[in-house]
């Protein structure tokens, strides 16, 4: 597909079916929603504005199958990088830069993570497979210009009888395994941009305990995936404002959300971790060579 309109984005989110509430109230629209809908609009924005500056916002990828938004490049040069910084200095234009978590940030961060699979496999390369999941992964973000969400921060428990995170049952770990690939349950927090994402994510955000291997996963799922759920934080939006009154809350809520896996199954080839503690703590503290 490659880059998509804005109308193409909105549609995405009308077509699955998740399960969203914000302020008490489950969402089945969140286009047209009265604490919602200023958002996805202003987000839908930002996906025509990539066509309609398209010279910065856009470079070809024949992966992708067209012209692709510059946030999936993996620059190889330093002109390379300019050439993305110009393209997304354009995007945040869209929204002032109020809106930190446009869809552009989670392109770059799994370019990233793409363009280093031996990262993800461990030094001792135990976990190749998941590697390849991430790269084929990205590759997929690029030909559908996803919109991503993702949530690291592990939910506040009582440390007076928790103080590390194994007993936990809140946290997202693995509690089993189908045919076809693993089931989670838990939950993690600030999910930013929940309501109005495809693809919702799960990866390292910080070193995990010994004991806590059941823990060690990363994974993409789809927002429509069954037991996954969605609770906002209270809504900052300004429903049926005057745009000229209220010109930030009335546009550019982008929402955060608490993120609960209720026995949740993850497809094989949407597994980056499985239980690999090691890869797991290595992604993000070894400062590993060029």
């Amino acid at each position: 597909m490659g880059a998509r309109t804005g109308a193409q984005f909105l549609e995405g989110l009308r077509k699955t079916r998740r399960e969203i509430w914000v302020d008490g109230e489950r969402v089945d629209d969140v286009t047209v929603h009265p604490k919602l809908g200023g958002g996805a609009r202003s987000l839908a924005g930002i996906f025509d504005r990539q066509h309609r500056f398209a010279a910065e916002c856009l470079y070809d990828d024949p992966e992708a199958g067209g012209p692709t938004n510059v946030s999936h490049m993996l620059p190889r040069s330093k002109d390379e990088l300019w050439r993305r910084h110009a393209g997304l200095v354009r995007l945040s234009e869209g929204s002032m830069g109020i809106m930190g978590r446009t869809p552009d940030y989670m392109n770059m961060k799994f370019s990233a993570f793409a363009s280093a699979p031996r990262v993800w496999a461990g030094a001792d390369g135990r976990n190749e497979r998941g590697a390849r999941n991430m790269v084929n992964y990205q590759r997929f973000l690029a030909r559908g210009d996803v919109s991503l969400t993702h949530t690291i921060i592990q939910p506040t428990v009582d440390k007076r009888t928790d103080a590390r995170l194994v007993g936990n049952k809140v946290s997202v770990r693995k509690v089993g395994e189908t045919m076809d690939g693993i089931v989670v349950r838990g939950a993690r927090v600030l999910a930013t941009l929940a309501p109005y994402a495809d693809e919702q994510t799960v990866y390292p955000g910080q070193p995990i305990p010994p004991e806590a291997t059941d823990y060690a996963v990363a994974f993409a799922i789809p927002l429509d995936t069954p037991g996954l759920k969605f609770l906002c934080r209270d809504s900052m939006s300004a429903p049926g404002s005057n745009r000229f009154d209220h010109p930030l809350s009335s546009r550019f809520d982008e929402q955060d959300a608490f993120v609960i896996f209720d026995n949740v199954e993850v497809p094989r080839e949407r597994l980056f971790i499985d239980c690999n503690l090691k890869a797991y703590n290595s992604v993000m503290t070894t400062n590993w060579p060029p």
